[in-house]
């Protein structure tokens, strides 16, 4: 009882995050429904450098919903994501600056920090398994 109110208590927060985004210039939407969620799979933080490999956070094949954070940033950050409801399946998103977007993956989700290794991103994200379709 008490994983399922934790559980219902995350997606409470990270929609509540959701809605303080800012988006300047050009916006693409995605239709998330959230009673597909089947699982929480995991919430972690970090830092990724400039000049540093990708750093890869889902790569196993599956559906999920990443709940994707920049807190600090002086450097752009670029996310490789493959799509499950579009054309390309493969896409590039560049985040520039503090905000929060949603992403549906279809099983690969990277981050990269755009810059030299001065540059840094500071990240935080939220990890939901889609249930089968």
């Amino acid at each position: 009882m008490w994983a399922r109110i934790s559980q219902r208590m995350l997606v409470i927060a990270a929609l509540s995050s959701l809605g303080s985004m800012c988006v300047a210039g050009h916006a693409r939407a995605q239709l998330i429904d959230f009673s597909k969620i089947d699982a929480f799979e995991s919430l972690s933080t970090g830092t990724q450098s400039g000049a540093s490999p990708p750093k890869t956070i889902v790569d196993d094949g599956n559906r999920h919903i990443v709940l994707f954070t920049v807190l600090e940033a002086n450097a752009d950050a670029k996310v490789y994501w493959r799509a499950f409801d579009g054309d390309p399946p493969d896409r590039a998103t560049v985040i520039s600056g503090p905000g929060v977007q949603a992403f549906q993956t279809a099983g690969e989700f990277r981050l990269e920090t755009l810059g030299d290794e001065s540059r840094s991103v500071k990240y935080a994200y939220m990890l939901f398994r889609l249930k089968k379709q």
